[in-house]
């Protein structure tokens, strides 16, 4: 048969129908049994046994380590050495080595099952920078270009990607000083073989201003609404950073679902634009259901669970004012008594002005309802109303103010020790305090790095009345201080590169009575243990007391002082669950000159916790470290929602 006779029959056997189904069905059988046999022989099983990189005398094997993800002891991954293999060059090329390359080498041990891993560097020349050369540049920016790239000195190693972001931060700086349409171009001239010189071509383009703004979708919303969230004027020059932020201002509303800014250029005019800001307003009625924990004091209380059921208008006659009704009953799961308590109920009409003295700062009216049912003090009532304004900072700090009126009626005097001088049951109490707080955490539920910082002052003035009928007046100051820091740490464990969080936290507490020492409203007192102060102590059972016929502390008086100082150390085991170490400490004074360095109780334990979309559900125990003469327990399970701080 000649040639051009089995080409024939080839092709018609794999061109008919049969022969399609037959050749593909193989194909695919043997494709699927051939990823299988590789998949089970070197990834399911195949523990790495060794690293090593080859050809680099310039950085240790330690350093090296430090950017791969594959690590001895781990399960091999062939997709980690692609990674692996992409890490290293991007390092390389950052270090002036431009013409690096890197293969892997694979040695694997059939009966131990282990395979070692080769990294082949070759990293060719290592080139510098020897300086930048302008043109274009207009004298009235040559200044501000050369401060740009001021930073980046002859003689360091050459770094193609620190250039572009160079040519990106000069892009920027024309795009806010008045320049939409600048160009810049990028070229590289070597010298002495090792040497780069950058050559930046500039086609500044003309000054662009603001001429006009034009709205389009309001239908409810006035336009003075969106001018006022404006961060450019009519005469300026174009600033795309001014188009972001007012973007972001307008979104930060709460009263539109879309917003797209537009640039509009003008016939016969090179020099001037109007901006085109296209809105769709979001209905302006609410009603809704969540859940969440709670959240008191610009502080989280992760013990208790909170529903909420609310609903209001966010658009009061077309003005951004808001006005809005929840009812908020609280839960937590009382592992002691192995049973559902609800501590705590509210009821709140809030009001929202969202600019006060046309400022971007917010006043809110709040008049609620508050009824507390704690596991371990006394209960209480509190009518209250109040009115806070604060104001952000782009440097992430935030100050606040607040005037409140509450009137608190003290319903259970079982709970309370009737032989010390306390208030007949009732208070009308009025506060003055201020509040600046900065938060720097990268992530709300689960932080990893950053800090939480608030200081707090409040001046209160209290009219009550004593047992034997006497007109009480208590005036104090109580200051509020809480430092919290998160620390990303990654550490070799098992021969396994781990990544752990280490959260702190420092918190203390004083209420200083202006006069004679006199009795607090048990609303304004301090307490401790639980959850989420000092683990291993019962709710509000760390500190002043009541104790039963067998010497055992059933009640908490709260204090005048406050101290609490945590430790905790976070890790991931695996799906969604984290794991805890912590050591805790604190206590309460009854007052301030009751304070003893050797009254501080310490808590040490574990916990778990499953990340979830409301927030990580915990379980920790803490165990005590100075058992007191009358407690029994030595330790206390807890439950809650996120983390203790």
């Amino acid at each position: 048969m000649s040639n051009r006779s089995i080409i024939n029959v080839m092709r018609s056997e794999c061109f008919s129908p049969d022969g399609i189904n037959n050749r593909f069905s193989y194909f695919l059988v043997k494709t699927v049994l051939v990823v299988f046999i590789l998949a089970s022989h070197l990834a399911a099983e195949t523990e790495v046994s060794k690293i090593n990189f080859h050809g680099t005398a310039k950085f240790t094997a330690d350093r090296l380590m430090e950017l791969i993800h594959s690590q001895v002891g781990d399960e091999f991954d062939p997709r980690l050495v692609k990674l692996d293999k992409i890490l290293l060059t991007n390092f390389f090329r950052k270090q002036g080595y431009l013409t690096v390359t890197i293969d892997d080498s694979l040695v694997r041990d059939k009966k131990a099952d282990r395979i070692e891993i080769n990294y082949l560097i070759e990293t060719g020349r290592r080139y510098f920078l020897s300086g930048f050369r302008f043109s274009g540049t207009s004298r009235n920016y040559e200044k501000a270009v050369r401060r740009i790239t001021g930073n980046m000195q002859p003689n360091q190693p050459f770094d193609e990607g620190l250039i572009n972001t160079k040519r990106q931060e000069l892009e920027d700086f024309y795009y806010n000083t008045g320049k939409p349409f600048v160009e810049v171009s990028l070229d590289y001239e070597f010298q002495q073989d090792s040497l780069v010189i950058v050559k930046m071509d500039l086609k500044e383009g003309p000054t662009v201003y603001f001429r006009d703004v034009r709205f389009r979708g309001l239908k409810l919303v006035k336009k003075f609404i969106l001018r006022r969230e404006l961060e450019f004027k009519k005469g300026e020059r174009f600033s795309r950073k001014k188009l972001d932020d007012s973007q972001r201002n307008i979104y930060g509303t709460g009263l539109f679902d879309y917003v797209r800014m537009e640039i509009v250029p003008l016939e016969n005019d090179s020099v001037n634009v109007d901006v085109r800001i296209l809105v769709q307003e979001r209905d302006p009625r609410w009603i809704g259901l969540r859940i969440g924990f709670a959240y008191e004091q610009q502080e989280s209380y992760g013990n208790k669970l909170e529903l909420t059921a609310e609903g209001g208008h966010r658009n009061l006659f077309g003005t951004a004012r808001s006005l809005s009704l929840h009812l908020i009953p609280s839960f937590l799961y009382d592992i002691d008594n192995s049973k559902i308590v609800n501590p705590e109920n509210q009821l709140t009409l809030v009001y929202v002005e969202p600019w006060i003295g046309y400022t971007r700062t917010p006043g809110v009216f709040q008049a609620g309802y508050h009824q507390y049912r704690p596991l371990n003090s006394a209960d209480f009532n509190v009518l209250s109303t109040s009115f806070r304004v604060s104001h952000k900072y782009q440097n992430r700090y935030e100050l606040s103010g607040e005037l409140e009126a509450k009137f608190v009626d003290l319903i259970s005097q079982g709970k309370v020790d009737t032989t010390l001088d306390v208030d007949a049951g009732k208070d009308q109490v009025y506060s003055l305090s201020g509040l600046l707080r900065k938060d720097t955490r990268n992530n709300f539920f689960n932080p990893t790095d950053g800090s939480l910082v608030n200081y707090s002052v409040t001046f209160s003035n209290s009219f009550g009345e004593t047992r034997q009928g006497e007109r009480d007046i208590k005036q104090y100051f109580t200051f509020i201080s809480s430092w919290q820091r998160y620390q990303p740490l990654f550490l070799r464990l098992l021969g396994k590169k781990r990544h752990f969080t280490l959260a702190t936290r420092l918190k203390g507490g004083a209420i200083y009575e202006l006069g004679e020492t006199k009795s607090i409203p048990i609303s304004d007192l301090f307490f401790a243990g639980g959850a989420t102060t000092v683990r291993g102590y019962s709710e509000q059972l760390l500190g002043p007391g009541l104790l039963d016929a067998n010497g055992k502390k059933t009640s908490g008086l709260g204090g005048k002082l406050l101290f609490l100082a945590n430790a905790e150390i976070r890790f991931p085991l695996f799906w969604l669950i984290m794991g805890e170490i912590f050591v805790d400490a604190g206590n309460v004074w009854s007052e301030l000159v009751d304070f003893r360095p050797t009254d501080i109780r310490f808590t040490t334990g574990v916990g778990l916790a499953l990340l979830t979309p409301i927030g990580p559900i915990r379980l920790d125990y803490g165990h005590k470290l100075q058992r007191e003469p009358a407690d029994e327990s030595a330790g206390t399970f807890h439950l809650g929602i996120y983390f203790a701080f």
